[in-house]
């Protein structure tokens, strides 16, 4: 069964490939241009990239554009098979009047790896949440406000954008997943073997069966899969879009279509859509679902890509709710005004729950430490209920 789940992961490697070359010729060009995101921390070794040196993105910026000017933020994350530059290739083909900001996506499911329970090597959140991010807000001149942040992804990148978007609720008003693998407990043993596999874990010197999450059920799983974090986006506005698998009229047409693609989105990427979408309804986040004829090919991610921009990416959005839930397995990280480090990595999903100046924080297994934005420090044990309010 392991071996069957990997032909498909390496199947949408290969298609995700294809995905590179989304948008149509007549778009307006935009400038691309590579800026280097050295990983301070040492949290991508070089094994991991396909190139020499410090990790890369690239970055699209806008026509006519001004260094003097504020912009729109949109961090883009590219699916499986790729690397920066492929993620890239294409992305110019659309008007998004924005600075989009493509980072290394490394097949590594932006997320630190398990590795047994030493999280990292890679830690691909940590990069991009830790480095990347400050990086290009001290590069670019880039609109403060929550609604002006989106954070978007395909395939793999989907997954990256809902997970990661949740992560850091309090800076990304947008996230968009386009056919995207949200939901990695689908048919759990097969996918957390081949992701492991298709991302070349073993080639790289980890043999884990279970390298990327851990155990397929077990709490470090269940606190990257987007399905189960659906809660983490309530404040959020959301757009999903998948293929469910029949051929579409473009994808029938097109020459560069690979016709295990539109196979794949059927199995595997609708019904996580589905399920995602259902998490995300219960949880009430404001979603918009559009499920569509085809599959994984360049001309049906190109109409998802053109229908997110349709959308809108950076409508009104709530600036500071003052209840919100956020779950969470992650040492250390920024959830709206409230920054928390646990002492020790938790050894369960902590739960952090706001309701006015009440803030509680869920059984860990490690004390935690809160920074408000005020500049308020409140060390405690977990499980614990706290006030927070302003600094005298």
């Amino acid at each position: 069964m392991i071996r069957a789940g990997s032909r498909a992961l390496a199947t949408a490697a290969a298609l995700v490939a294809v995905l590179c070359a989304l948008g149509p010729a007549h778009a307006r060009a935009n400038e691309l241009v590579t800026i280097t995101i050295p990983d301070q921390q040492g949290e991508i070794p070089s094994r991991w990239l396909t190139y020499e040196g410090p990790p890369r993105a690239g970055v699209i910026l806008p026509d006519n554009y001004d260094p003097q000017k504020r912009y729109p933020l949109v961090i883009y994350l590219g699916g499986l098979g790729g690397n920066y530059e492929r993620a890239s290739a294409g992305m110019t083909a659309f008007h998004v009047p924005a600075i989009m900001v493509i980072p290394e996506p490394g097949n590594g499911w932006y997320a630190d790896w398990w590795n047994g329970g030493e999280r990292g090597d890679p830690a691909w959140e940590s990069y991009d949440l830790n480095e990347v991010l400050p990086a290009v807000l001290s590069r670019y001149r880039i609109l403060p406000q929550r609604r002006y942040h989106a954070i978007i992804g395909i395939s793999m990148g989907g997954l990256g954008a809902t997970y990661l978007g949740g992560r850091l609720p309090g800076f990304f008003g947008t996230v968009a997943t386009l056919s995207g693998f949200v939901d990695t407990q689908y048919y759990a043993p097969i996918t957390a073997a081949g992701m492991g596999l298709v991302s070349g874990a073993q080639q790289h010197g980890d043999y884990e069966v279970y390298p990327v999450y851990g155990p397929p059920y077990g709490f470090y799983s269940d606190g990257h899969n987007p399905t189960q974090l659906a809660m983490n986006l309530q404040h959020t506005r959301v757009f999903q879009s998948t293929g469910n698998g029949v051929p579409s009229d473009d994808g029938m047409t097109d020459p560069t279509v690979i016709p295990e693609g539109t196979a794949l989105e059927a199995p595997i990427i609708y019904p996580m859509n589905r399920r995602y979408h259902r998490a995300l309804a219960d949880a009430g986040v404001d979603v918009t679902y559009q499920a569509h004829t085809g599959g994984h090919d360049a001309p049906d991610g190109a109409a998802e890509f053109r229908a997110m921009l349709e959308w809108g990416l950076f409508e009104p959005v709530v600036t500071r709710p003052n209840t919100w839930v956020n779950e969470t397995v992650a040492t250390s990280g920024q959830l709206w005004d409230v920054g928390y480090r646990f002492a020790e990595p938790p050894n369960q999903v902590v739960r952090f729950r706001r309701a006015g100046n009440s803030l509680s924080v869920g059984a860990a297994g490690s004390d935690v430490t809160l920074t408000t934005a005020q500049g308020c420090v409140i060390e405690t044990a977990t499980p614990a209920t706290v006030r927070v309010k302003k600094c005298r």
